[in-house]
C-alpha cells in the first residue's frame, strides 16, 4: 500500500501501519502519530506544516525527508518524537523549522542532515541524539539552535561530524553535549558559535577536531571540556577563535597538534592539559592570554611558544617534552619555569637535560644553579644560610671559579693582616716567617707548610687565625661538595 499526498483535517493516525511509501509533501496536518510505522520505501514530509510528529520505533527502509517542513510542539514535547527510529537511508531535515526540536534518541540511519534549519526547545535538547547510530556523516552546518543545544551523549557516528557556520545556544546546559561519543572521522566547526560550550568528555574522534574561527562561551565555567578525550588527529582552536571560559583537556590524547595560535581568551580562563598527551602544542602567538596554563604531568612532543604567549601562571611540574621551539635564551626559559607557584625540581631537571641535548652545557648549568636558588627560598633558615654560602663560594658546584676566588681573597686578607702584625716564633731554629705561607697553612686544612707550627699569633690577631681556619674549613668542605656534585653530573 502507498500513501501519497494525503490531507488530514485532524490528527493522522498511522501507528503500527505498513506502507510501501508515504508521501505527505506540502500537507497541512495538526499532528502525525506514526509509532512503529513500517515503510518499505521513503517517508516524505517535504514542506509539510504539522504540529507534532511521533515516529517512536518506526522503521523506514528508504529515506526520511523533512526538507522545508515546519513542525511545532506544545509545552515540553519535541516537535519530532522519534526515539529508536530506524532509517535504512538518510534522514534529511534541510531548512526545517522545529519549534520544540527533534528527538532522535537511540535512532539509527545511514546519515543525518540538519542543514540550515532552525530548532529550539525550552527545557530539553533541541536536537536530542543520545545513543544515535549513523553509518556515515552528521551534518549540522548553518543550523540555528536558539535554545536547548544539541545532545550527542554516547552517539556513534561512522563518518564526519559537521557544524560549520552553526549557531548553537543553550542557557541551561551545554551547547553541544557529546560525552562518550565516538566519531569515525573528524569533527569540524569552522566559524561555529557555541553559546554554552562544548562537552566532549571521554569522546573518541578518529581524525581531527577543527574549530578555527569559532566562538565558544562557557557553560559551568568551561568553553571546551574534553577530559579523557582521544583525538587521532589534531585539535585546532585557532585563526581568530574566541574562547570565553576554561579549556579542559586533562588526560586527553591529541595525536597531532593542538593549535591555539591566533585565538583570543576572555574572562581569565584556564587551559588545563594536566596528564594530557599531545604531539605538538602550538601557542606561539595568542591575541589575548588565558590566566593559567596547566601542563602538570603532560607529555608533549614539541612546544611551540614565545615569551609573549605565556600566561601569568604556568604549571610545569612533571611535564616532559622532546623539543622547544624556538630555542629561547636560558633566562627566558627560567622565567617560564618561575611562573609556577611552588618549587619542584623536575622542570629544572628537564630543561637542563634539554639544553645538554642541544650541546648548550653552559645553559644547562645555569638552569641547575637556578634550581638550587629556587629551592633555597623554600628551605629552613639554617639550610638557607648554608645555601647562600654554597652559592657565594662555588655557585652550588656550577660556578667552580668562585671557589678559587673565595679562597684567594681569604688567603690574601689573612696574609696582609699577619704581614702587618707578624706572629711570634715558637722556637729559635724554626723557618723564617712567610705571610702567604702562614695564611695558606691556616686557610687550607690539607696543607702543612710548617708555618702554623712555628709561629703563634698575638692576642690581637688570634681571632684572625681562628676565623681564617674555620672559614677555610667551611670553604674547602663546600668546594668539595660542589665539585663532587658537578663531577657526578658530568658523568651522566
Amino acid at each position: 500500500m502507498t500513501l501519497v499526498d494525503c490531507h488530514f483535517a485532524e490528527t493522522a493516525e498511522l501507528s503500527d501501519a505498513s506502507f510501501r511509501a508515504v508521501d505527505l509533501t506540502g500537507c497541512l496536518l495538526p499532528s502525525l502519530n506514526a509509532d512503529r510505522l513500517k515503510v518499505e520505501g521513503d517517508l516524505v514530509l517535504r514542506r509539510t506544516t504539522i504540529g507534532r510528529i511521533s515516529l517512536f520505533r518506526a522503521d523506514v527502509a528508504g529515506d526520511v525527508w523533512l526538507t522545508g517542513a515546519e513542525l511545532t510542539a506544545e509545552g515540553s514535547a519535541h516537535a519530532l518524537h522519534a526515539p529508536q527510529l530506524h532509517v535504512g537511508g538518510g534522514l534529511y531535515a534541510r531548512s526545517v523549522t522545529a519549534r520544540g526540536g527533534l528527538n532522535l534518541w537511540g535512532a539509527q540511519a545511514f546519515t543525518l542532515e540538519v542543514v540550515a534549519g532552525r530548532l529550539g526547545h525550552p527545557t530539553h535538547a533541541a536536537l536530542r541524539c543520545d545513543g544515535l547510530r549513523l553509518e556515515q556523516d552528521l551534518l549540522c552546518t548553518r543550523v540555528s539552535v536558539d535554545s536547548g543545544g544539541i545532545s550527542l551523549f554516547g552517539a556513534a557516528i561512522g563518518g564526519q561530524c559537521w557544524f560549520n557556520g552553526a549557531d548553537i545556544r543553550n542557557t541551561t546546559g551545554w551547547a553541544i553535549n557529546a560525552p562518550s561519543a565516538r566519531v569515525g572521522g573528524g569533527v569540524y566547526g569552522r566559524g561555529m558559535t557555541a553559546q554554552g560550550g562544548v562537552n566532549l568528555f571521554a569522546a573518541s574522534i578518529g581524525e581531527s577536531l577543527e574549530l578555527p574561527g569559532c566562538t565558544l562561551t562557557a557553560y559551568d565555567n568551561h568553553a571546551l571540556s574534553a577530559p579523557g578525550a582521544r583525538i587521532e588527529g589534531g585539535l585546532q582552536l585557532d585563526n581568530g577563535a574566541t574562547v570565553t571560559g576554561n579549556i579542559s583537556l586533562a588526560r586527553a590524547d591529541v595525536k597531532a597538534a593542538l593549535r591555539l595560535s591566533g585565538s583570543t581568551f576572555t574572562g581569565s580562563p584556564i587551559v588545563d592539559l594536566n596528564h594530557a598527551v599531545v604531539g605538538v602544542l602550538d601557542m606561539a602567538s595568542l591575541n589575548t592570554l588565558p590566566s593559567m596554563l596547566d601542563l602538570r604531568a603532560a607529555v608533549i612532543g614539541r612546544i611551540s611558544d614565545s615569551a609573549d604567549s605565556w600566561p601569568p601562571r604556568v604549571e610545569l611540574d612533571g611535564l616532559t617534552y622532546q623539543d622547544l621551539r624556538p630555542v629561547l635564551p636560558v633566562g627566558q626559559r627560567l622565567a617560564w619555569i618561575d611562573r609556577g607557584d611552588s618549587y619542584n625540581p623536575q622542570p629544572h631537571e628537564r630543561l637542563a637535560a634539554y639544553y645538554r641535548q642541544l650541546g648548550h652545557d653552559d645553559d644547562a648549568r645555569a638552569v641547575q644553579l637556578a634550581r638550587h636558588r629556587k629551592r633555597r627560598r623554600y628551605s629552613r633558615p639554617l639550610a638557607r644560610l648554608w645555601g647562600y654560602l654554597e652559592d657565594l663560594t662555588v655557585g652550588y658546584g656550577y660556578r667552580p671559579g668562585r671557589a678559587f676566588a673565595s679562597l684567594f681573597v681569604l688567603t690574601a686578607a689573612v696574609a696582609i693582616i699577619f704581614a702587618a702584625v707578624p706572629p711570634q716564633a715558637t722556637g729559635v731554629n724554626g723557618p723564617d716567617f712567610q705571610p702567604v705561607a702562614f695564611a695558606l697553612d691556616l686557610v687550607l686544612p690539607v696543607l702543612d707548610l710548617g708555618q702554623e707550627k712555628s709561629f703563634l699569633p698575638s692576642r690581637e690577631t688570634a681571632w684572625v687565625a681562628w676565623t681564617g681556619t674555620i672559614t677555610g674549613w667551611l670553604l674547602a668542605t663546600t668546594v668539595i661538595a660542589g665539585l663532587t656534585r658537578r663531577l657526578s653530573r658530568s658523568g651522566h
